[in-house]
């Protein structure tokens, strides 16, 4: 993961939760720190995501803000013993802080709900898909197209492993028919892997069908990660041009889960959805 003074999503989240409890009990960061025997500094570094925390720090802190045993304090513990596998130092000098925060929740979490009106998404892409998607985007920096792409499809083991979480994104009709590079066998492979992992039982692909395109302007793509073990940890990624937008606020994430949910529901069927991809995936 990033070090140094950039925050992750990781000690956001665990922050902005021990600023709640906090608040709860009306106490000022000088009160917590003096009870806690550490410095306000310290405190407010730790509240504002730009310090981590070690879990044995973390569980005195939840004692004291009477955080009993449940879903939020296995969350929240669970977030501080969290340690970069080799892959995230194998990339974290070529890969952004906001790339690796995202992967690194996708292997951490217990259900990932995507929604992509335009492509396929990253864990389903295969490496040609990939590739063609990511020379665009970086054509100025041709150096880099071979790591990221490499990086994309290194995401997707998160799918192949023995406990994988549930799976569930949504794409556009549309999407099974855009050629990238004008290459009709990178699209007809694509479609064939599609139909491959949409017959996997923890992956649940729904196709948003043409007829109901005015779902399209609900929101942009992104992703919603609800993190083990079940609780209430669950962060929104919204995908923007120039960067990933985390959202940790529990409002916010309530909102567009509740979006989610009202797409899902102008889908078509698990089973509809699997027979379309199929059908276009055995045409010559």
């Amino acid at each position: 993961m990033p070090s140094g003074n950039a925050p992750t999503v990781r000690q956001r989240r665990i922050g902005s939760a021990l600023r709640k409890a906090r608040d709860h009990h009306n106490l000022t960061v000088a009160t917590v720190a003096r009870r806690f025997g550490r410095s306000q500094g310290w405190m407010s570094m730790v509240e504002n995501g730009l310090q981590a925390i070690a879990p044995d720090e973390l569980s005195d802190l939840l004692d004291l803000y009477e955080i009993e045993d449940g879903p939020l304090r296995d969350s929240l513990l669970h977030l501080a013993t969290h340690k970069p596998g080799s892959w995230e130092r194998t990339y974290e000098d070529r890969i952004s802080a906001a790339a690796l925060d995202l992967a690194s929740l996708e292997e951490d979490s217990a259900e990932i709900r995507t929604f992509q009106p335009c492509i396929v998404p990253g864990l389903l892409q295969t490496p040609d898909y990939a590739r063609k998607i990511i020379a665009l985007g970086n054509a100025k920096h041709p150096h880099k197209i071979k790591a990221l792409v490499d990086f994309r499809i290194s995401r997707q083991r998160v799918l192949s492993r023995p406990d994988p979480p549930h799976y569930v994104p949504i794409i556009a009709e549309a999407v099974l028919h855009n050629q990238v590079g004008g290459d009709a066998a990178i699209l007809r492979a694509q479609i064939q892997r599609l139909a491959g992992a949409a017959r996997l039982n923890h992956v649940e692909l729904r196709v948003l069908p043409s007829t109901a395109s005015e779902y399209l302007a609900l929101i942009t793509p992104y992703h919603l990660l609800s993190l083990r073990p079940p609780g209430r940890l669950t962060v929104s990624v919204g995908d923007q041009l120039t960067k990933s937008v985390f959202v940790e606020d529990e409002a916010e994430v309530a909102l567009h889960e509740e979006t989610f949910e009202l797409l899902l529901s102008a889908t078509l069927s698990r089973t509809a959805s699997l027979k379309l991809v199929h059908e276009i995936a055995s045409r010559p």
